[in-house]
């Protein structure tokens, strides 16, 4: 358990914004965290609930394959 709440905070965001990149087809990486010309400013814009391009969907259009979710 982490007793300094920044600390935490960091990690928890750290925790959300990998799950989005695996959600929307992002590459993730550590370093990107709060930087805005990064994935991370894409994850930023879905959570304010803007439109955010799913890499996933773009690739199986172009490679013209059924997208299969589990």
């Amino acid at each position: 358990m982490i007793r300094n709440k920044k600390i935490a905070q960091v990690f928890n965001d750290l925790d959300a914004y990998r799950e989005f990149c695996k959600e929307f087809g992002y590459k993730f990486d550590e370093k990107d965290l709060y930087r805005r010309g990064t994935p991370y400013g894409q994850y930023e814009r879905q959570k304010r609930n803007d439109p955010v391009l799913n890499h996933w969907v773009e690739d199986a259009r172009y490679y013209q394959r059924p997208i299969e979710f589990a």
